[in-house]
């Protein structure tokens, strides 16, 4: 007894669920009538909703829109009643639209949701009603970024510029003062470490009284001897002064380049003019020096390493120029095409009588001190 009543009541409930659609089928035909969609003559005529693409299909000539269908309009029927296959159009209809498919016929269901009928142009013009389900597909907004949209960059940067290490003579670069101590704020008396990090504070006892707040410097070490133009000159920091005190000035690390510690000595920072776009032209018949030496002593070299070359400012030689260095058998730089250089290399620092270059194109590693160069590109005012 208890079987039966869940049986009735189940019966009960589907039928209060099915939709409220009279049947009006003549000669497998449906009138259309007020209120109606595909998707409940679907769910009447064939036993489940999803199969209103069976219905549109049958009539191409009569429903332009699946959104849209008309009192008074006479539709062709599928064979009314057909159960769908286990894998046929209802599961196929039920299965997930893939993210970013075109919305269409065959992966929508087609519902209105009043009378209110569109005029023909809005049908022409494909806008959806606001009461329609269904919207405008929301075109994304596509952001093209033009080459001439990017700003410039200089062809040498500010961190290559004081980075790099320098050729000079000791009395050429005389110092403003040396790294008295570092600034560690330690409120719990931790035992920290010596260490500089950048954006640390330092604190440098002057001897130039002409430092001032605002001042850039630069923590240097003096590294071994290349003559006949000097020694070789280490970049560790870069430094702005912050506070001055007459006999001292706070300064803060800007960039950190090498294991920078106290008792380091401190130079006035050379100016950084390089501007943004600008870069070197062709030169035919450029200037010819040669390798003085490498920033490192080593044998073999790769593209981001540096030496140093043995024309400077005295020779006209400016940040940004490009040398093409050639092998060791090149008797004449001069005539060399530029097809047999073993590396290009670009200046990124320039003292009086040298230059730090840059190995930016490499085809032989295995360049040595005193190999000839001669000067490709030049920097113009």
């Amino acid at each position: 007894m208890r079987t039966l009543i869940r049986v009735l009541v189940a019966a009960t409930f589907v039928l209060w669920l099915a939709p409220s659609v009279p049947a009006q089928e003549t000669d497998g035909a449906h009138r259309v009538r007020a209120g109606e969609t595909l998707w409940d003559l679907a769910a009447h005529y064939l036993t489940d909703p999803f199969r209103w693409p069976e219905i549109f299909e049958l009539n191409p000539d009569v429903v332009e829109d699946p959104h849209w269908i008309y009192p008074g309009e006479t539709l062709r029927l599928p064979g009314a009643g057909r159960v769908p296959d286990r894998l046929g159009d209802a599961e196929r209809m039920r299965e997930p639209v893939e993210a970013g498919a075109p919305v269409s016929a065959e992966n929508r269901p087609a519902i209105r949701t009043q009378e209110t009928r569109r005029t023909a142009a809005s049908e022409r013009s494909g806008e959806f009603p606001e009461a329609s389900i269904f919207r405008q597909p929301i075109s994304a907004s596509t952001s093209v970024l033009s080459v001439s949209d990017v700003e410039p960059r200089p062809i040498v940067s500010t961190s290559d510029f004081y980075s790099a290490s320098i050729l000079a003579d000791r009395t050429t670069f005389p110092t403003v003062g040396v790294t008295e101590r570092l600034v560690a704020e330690n409120p719990l008396n931790l035992r920290l470490p010596p260490a500089v990090r950048a954006h640390d504070e330092v604190i440098v006892r002057v001897t130039a009284l002409s430092v001032e707040v605002g001042d850039d410097l630069q923590a240097v070490r003096w590294g071994r001897a290349l003559p006949p133009v000097g020694h070789v000159l280490h970049s560790m920091a870069h430094l702005r002064v912050t506070r001055a005190f007459g006999d001292s000035v706070r300064a803060e690390v800007r960039r950190l380049f090498a294991n920078y510690r106290v008792g380091d000595p401190v130079i006035a920072a050379a100016e950084y003019t390089v501007l943004p776009g600008v870069v070197p032209e062709p030169e035919s018949a450029g200037l010819v020096g040669s390798i003085l030496g490498f920033e490192i002593e080593q044998t073999l070299v790769g593209t981001g390493e540096k030496l140093f070359v043995d024309r400077g400012t005295a020779h006209g030689v400016r940040v940004g120029d490009e040398f093409a260095v050639f092998s060791a058998t090149e008797a004449d730089p001069m005539r060399a095409l530029g097809e047999d250089r073993v590396a290009t290399v670009r200046v990124i620092r320039a003292t009086e009588l040298a230059a730090t270059a840059m190995v930016i194109d490499l085809r032989d590693p295995g360049m040595r001190p005193g190999v000839p160069v001669r000067r490709v590109k030049r920097m113009v005012e």
